[in-house]
């Protein structure tokens, strides 16, 4: 039996080492097995799954296998024609009222990797207790007649139901320069078709001192199909944007969204090409649906995002929640609360009202409908926010050790040996997912192994960013002396 695991969103391996054909063979028909034991509500066709794939390498022949392999075990498969983002297949389950669907993709992880996750008919992630199951029929086979494969293009319908979820005349009202970076990856074309918007392939070169715009416009870097991303990994943090930060430092835009490979991650820029961190986002995208829109419900973060969002949500009066890392606990509570807004600090933000499931495209819309309804640059917008709320600095180390090497921090750290080694002001300790140590200033340090990695992830959040850094620099020490 092959090393599979599964992490907080599916299966993630290096292709052509264990990311093979007969491996997603095997977690194919894991998923089919685990599938026929699902507990969807009456309504739901238990007999048919939806497939789609990212823009990857071979990521549409790894699809084609999987539809094959569920076909195989008696299910009616609807294989999308073009990659799509993961929250369509998501969409599209909940749209059609299908038992799940399968997505071929590696999120935003390097190149060389690609995965595996499963949706349910909820239209969200699996939940963990469906993954256990996943995990517990790998190597188990459920033969079926009855299957077939239908290839149809999936996308238009959840992008008509973005444009329910934006207000669309307010951002071209607006006259706003839009740059999108969808870093190669499958978001590239959709902001354009949600607003109504001519797609252009790379920015074009805007003198708006020369010629107004007549409305709204959005351009684009970025957007051709590369399987190897350009050498950058597909992830919307700062170090991997140089390309979008580069068009903003020309002036002419008023933001950048971007997107991460499969796209239901959102990474922003503001006016300057200045960085607006997911917390941040967070937190804005709340105070903008409730005192703006005038819309009511919780709000969710999880374990590792800054506190900033919990003091918004105290100042709203909405009720908060705090979950281990992964949005498919946020998702959880989606399925059974009122969840207004949820997010993650790596840039993975959902709205209850629409689907339990991150989406990088309606969150990047709605920042942009948020500036445009403020009439005022991004940056001016967030400083406001802190002027009332506070400003809270935060960063994140991601350490590649041996795996024996980081259990040993996180071990140290939960017995207590690490209380004094970050300066003043210890005072508890939480083990939700990882260990996090509190300090009476509002300081916090967080470490947690990857699911996918040999890899340790640091995170740190204060009111003093050079604490920030100076932690996580005796964090790193810590753990190479452990």
């Amino acid at each position: 039996m092959p090393d599979i695991a599964f992490g907080t969103d599916g299966w993630r391996a290096v292709i052509a080492d264990t990311f093979t054909f007969d491996n997603v063979r095997q977690v194919t028909e894991a998923i089919a097995v685990a599938a026929r034991g699902l507990p969807p509500p009456d309504g739901i066709d238990r007999n048919a799954l939806v497939v789609g794939y990212d823009r990857r390498f071979l990521s549409r022949d790894f699809a084609v296998v999987a539809a094959e392999t569920l076909k195989g075990a008696g299910f009616r498969v609807i294989l999308s024609k073009s990659p799509t983002p993961s929250q369509t297949i998501s969409f599209t389950a909940a749209n059609r009222k299908l038992l799940g669907g399968v997505v071929i993709t590696a999120s935003h992880n390097p190149a060389k990797y690609n995965g595996v996750k499963f949706k349910a008919w909820y239209g969200g992630s699996a939940l963990p207790e469906m993954y256990r199951a996943i995990g517990d029929a790998l190597g188990k086979r459920a033969a079926r007649d009855g299957g077939s494969i239908a290839e149809e293009e999936i996308l238009e319908d959840y992008v008509s139901a973005l444009r329910g979820q934006v207000d669309v005349q307010k951002i071209l009202g607006a006259r706003m320069a839009i740059l999108h970076d969808p870093m190669h990856g499958v978001a590239a074309q959709i902001p354009s078709k949600v607003v109504g918007i001519d797609y252009v392939g790379n920015a074009r070169i805007l003198r708006r001192s020369l010629e107004k715009l007549i409305q709204s416009v959005i351009d684009t870097v970025r957007g051709e199909v590369n399987p190897s991303f350009g050498g950058v990994n597909p992830e919307p943090i700062p170090e991997n944007l140089v390309a979008a930060r580069n068009v903003m430092l020309t002036g002419e835009y008023d933001l950048a969204l971007c997107n991460d490979g499969d796209a239901d991650r959102l990474g922003v820029l503001d006016e300057r090409g200045d960085f607006v961190s997911p917390h941040k986002v967070i937190a804005l995208l709340a105070l903008y649906l409730v005192r703006e829109k005038k819309m009511a419900g919780e709000i969710v973060k999880t374990f590792s995002t800054t506190r900033l969002i919990e003091r918004v949500a105290k100042a709203l009066g909405a009720g908060f929640h705090e979950t281990p890392i992964g949005f498919k606990y946020v998702a959880d509570l989606m399925l059974t609360r009122n969840i207004l807004i949820g997010g993650e600090e790596s840039g993975g933000i959902g709205f209850g009202h629409f689907l339990p499931e991150r989406d990088g495209i309606l969150s990047g819309l709605l920042v942009a409908e948020c500036v445009a309804h403020y009439g005022l640059p991004l940056s001016t917008i967030v400083a406001g926010m802190e002027n009332e709320f506070g400003t809270l600095y935060y960063a994140r180390r991601d350490v590649h050790r041996a795996a024996e090497r980081c259990e040993l921090l996180i071990e140290r750290a939960r017995r207590g040996e690490l209380d004094g080694a970050f300066g003043r002001g210890f005072t508890s300790r939480e083990e939700k997912d990882g260990v996090k140590l509190n300090f009476d200033d509002g300081t916090w340090i967080l470490f947690r192994k990857s699911g996918t990695e040999p890899m340790i992830r640091i995170y740190c959040e204060s009111p003093d960013a050079e604490r920030v850094e100076a932690m996580l620099e005796t964090a790193v020490n810590e753990l190479d002396r452990a």
